[in-house]
């Protein structure tokens, strides 16, 4: 039996003492209990334990439990007007078509595809892509990432999965209840997290790369927790080009992402654009390599050599290092407001919120 029964121990052998009572008091009537007679009774009563153990647990999990949403809601990435609707937990995901644009996008067995090229034969037009969205889209690479890629974080400061995970829930704490977005969400690290927290109402599980997406079906699969955890839905799209309806999302999370975008500020102007008024953006990534120091004698003091000295500054095509500055700018020309941070040597974690929105004529100030 999968699920919450397994993860209790199914299999362990309890010697209770009842049994080993039983076998002596029918030697002493001269009828010895057979092994088998034993074995079914201590089975029978460790079913019953397990029974119970479960009933609990899920009747807890049905108290903490934020509901699940039914279906999830997107929108023709082309128009961004057609609106499609996907059940949770689909299986397999079906075709979704747009009249309005005369396209219908494609699905995979393990994700909706909703990609501008998506159930499209290009004839010789080929968009030319960054080097570092190739990179992630080599199943290779998906296959190590949580088997040593992302390991190697820590050497530069990132805490680790759980305490990232911590971290960002103390951001999304007003958005709990609503819908996230797992951006760039990779192997489903960070979406397996947040929907075994069942915190949220459903989390979309977005990413570009069709291996990544594979890896982290892989591992939706293989964890008994999310069979009754929030509902999950996988989405390969274009973080530039966000298949959801303007002002409909109550949070997007982009775990170490960022630095790995074509087109951060395109990008940050799409979540800007889908987010709710009070929305709440979190986001992890790489500091520059002075960016230790810079917290010593400020980030000013040491910007000449990061400018001049960062192998992964912004002429890059593969990663990109960040100076704090340049993300606190990225949020303010998109309109995100309340920056707030964590930083500890190379990494950092930054959250910002869509304004509420004024009445028509309504200053801020008033």
């Amino acid at each position: 039996m999968q699920g919450p029964v397994a993860a209790i121990g199914i299999g362990q052998r309890l010697q209770h003492p009842a049994a080993k009572l039983i076998g002596g008091l029918g030697q002493l009537h001269g009828h010895p209990t057979s092994a088998r007679c034993v074995a079914s009774m201590s089975l029978y009563r460790r079913q019953r334990q397990l029974q119970a153990r479960v009933a609990s647990a899920e009747a807890v999990q049905q108290q903490v439990q934020t509901p699940g949403v039914t279906q999830f809601k997107f929108v023709c990435p082309i128009c961004l007007n057609s609106e499609f609707v996907v059940h949770s937990s689909p299986n397999p995901y079906q075709q979704c078509s747009c009249q309005r644009c005369a396209r219908t996008f494609d699905a995979k067995s393990k994700y909706l595809d909703l990609t501008l090229t998506s159930g499209v034969q290009q004839q010789v037009y080929q968009q030319k892509m960054w080097q570092g969205t190739e990179l992630f889209r080599q199943p290779l690479i998906s296959f190590v990432y949580e088997r040593g890629w992302r390991q190697n974080f820590a050497n530069v400061g990132f805490p680790g999965p759980e305490k990232e995970f911590d971290m960002a829930m103390s951001y999304l704490a007003p958005a709990q209840g609503g819908i996230l977005i797992d951006a760039s969400c990779g192997t489903g690290l960070f979406t397996r997290l947040f929907a075994r927290s069942c915190k949220f109402s459903g989390v979309v599980a977005l990413d570009f790369s069709e291996s990544m997406l594979q890896q982290a079906q892989q591992f939706f699969a293989e964890d008994p927790a999310l069979l009754i955890s929030t509902p999950i839905v996988a989405v390969r799209a274009d973080v530039g080009r966000l298949p959801f309806a303007t002002g409909s999302v109550d949070a997007i999370h982009a775990g170490a992402a960022i630095h790995c975008w074509p087109n951060p500020q395109a990008a940050m102007a799409e979540i800007s654009r889908v987010l709710k008024p009070g929305g709440v953006f979190v986001a992890s990534t790489f500091l520059t390599p002075f960016a230790p120091l810079g917290e010593l004698i400020g980030d000013k003091i040491v910007r000449p050599l990061s400018q001049n000295l960062n192998p992964f500054g912004a002429n890059t095509r593969t990663f990109r290092y960040w100076e704090e500055d340049e993300l606190k700018d990225l949020v303010a020309i998109v309109g995100l407001t309340g920056y707030t941070r964590i930083r500890s040597r190379m990494f950092i974690m930054f959250a910002a919120t869509k304004p509420m929105q004024l009445e028509y004529g309504e200053s801020e100030a008033s």
